[in-house]
Parts: C-alpha cells; sequence; structure tokens
C-alpha cells in the first residue's frame, strides 16, 4: 500500500508555516453569492434591497425599491420615471425586486401579488379603462381611503399588517391620481417580462401567476 502520509503532513506543515489554511483555500474556491443580486442587464446590485426586507424595515425598502428603479433606467437625477420609460425597465432586475419583495414578506407584497388584484378591480395592462377601476384597485390594497389617495410616503402602512400588495409604492410623492398612468405601465412591462399572463379583456378573466 502506497504511504501517503509522510507527505500529507509535509503539505501540512507547508500551509501552516506560509500562513494559508485549509480553510481559507476551500474560501476561495466558494462562489459568491452576492453575485446572483446584480443583475447582469443593469450591473445594479439589489444587496440593499435584500437587506433592508431581511430586516423587515419596509419603509427603507419602499424607498430603496425606488432608487433602483430609478437607476435601472438612468432616471436618478429627474426622481420620476415618465410613463414611456417604464418599458425600459429590465426584465430581470423587476423580477428580482418583486422576488425580493415575496421571499422576505412571506408572500403579502411584490409587483406581482398587486397583478391580480388590478385586474380583479376591472383595469386591464397597459391599457386605461376608467378612473373608477383604477381607484378600486386603490382602495383594495390600502393605497386610499375615504378621503381618496393617500398622501406617500410616510401614509402607507409599513407592517406586515397592511393589506396584501400593499408594498411596494414607488409612486412620486404628490401624484394625486396615484400614478395610474405609470401603473398601467408598469403592469403591461409584468407581462411582457413573464411575471404574470392575462386572457384577452373580451373573453373570462384566467390569472397565470409564474
Amino acid at each position: 500500500m502506497l504511504n501517503i502520509t509522510k507527505p500529507l503532513n509535509k503539505l501540512l506543515w507547508t500551509l501552516v508555516l506560509t500562513g494559508v489554511s485549509s480553510f481559507s483555500v476551500l474560501g476561495q474556491e466558494t462562489p459568491n453569492n452576492q453575485s446572483s443580486l446584480i443583475s447582469p442587464e443593469t450591473e445594479i446590485d439589489y444587496t440593499p434591497l435584500q437587506e433592508d426586507l431581511q430586516q423587515k424595515q419596509w419603509l427603507e425598502a419602499n424607498e430603496t425599491t425606488t432608487t433602483l428603479l430609478l437607476r435601472a433606467v438612468n432616471r436618478e437625477a429627474q426622481g420620476w420615471i415618465p410613463q414611456d420609460e417604464v418599458k425600459n425597465i429590465a426584465c430581470w432586475d423587476l423580477k428580482i425586486i418583486d422576488d425580493l419583495w415575496k421571499q422576505y414578506s412571506g408572500g403579502r407584497f411584490g409587483f406581482s401579488v398587486q397583478f391580480p388584484i388590478f385586474v380583479e378591480t376591472g383595469n386591464r395592462p397597459g391599457r386605461l379603462v376608467d378612473t373608477e377601476a383604477y381607484d378600486n384597485f386603490g382602495t383594495r390594497i390600502g393605497w386610499r381611503n375615504q378621503d381618496g389617495w393617500i398622501q406617500f410616503k410616510y401614509s402607507l402602512d409599513y407592517s406586515l399588517e397592511a393589506p396584501v400588495g400593499h408594498l411596494p409604492n414607488p409612486r412620486p410623492e404628490y401624484q394625486i391620481t396615484g400614478g395610474r398612468l405609470n401603473y398601467t405601465a408598469l403592469t403591461q412591462r409584468m407581462v411582457e417580462c413573464g411575471m404574470a399572463a392575462y386572457s384577452d379583456p373580451r373573453k373570462p378573466l384566467i390569472y397565470q401567476p409564474r
């Protein structure tokens, strides 16, 4: 039988004497999990959002979501995204934001959580129906009260007691219509990105979350 004890001992002593341990060598071979949160399309790192959500800091996570979406379409300086720019949000980025919100809220929050409520209240992705339908959507997810659209952002409910779909809400602070045009464009982007599917509005609604 081949005696490997001496060569093995020699290798271990060499590692110790040179200040390199077997643990550090193995550590170098471990993939960096953070890379999975870096968008291959925009190179934006979504780790800050994950950290906010892990700590259940819902307000901070909502603000981080807004910042990252603005960065994704190069609109940080302007501080808002016009309707025709929503289509430029990279699908990977929109999906990772949605996935993180769903994961850390136990499925209560996220864009794709809002989507079925949006269509159930009579709205259609990418197409304005009427103001009453969108008002009903806002009421269902807690963005409206008896006095109308609540004032973003400190009037939102930053807790798991909030209505399903309440967060995220990245609309500008003084959008009195609740961001109807932008949100309708966002739901169309969800469909384009494969985050949700819906049937022809002239046929019975069949919502299929993905």
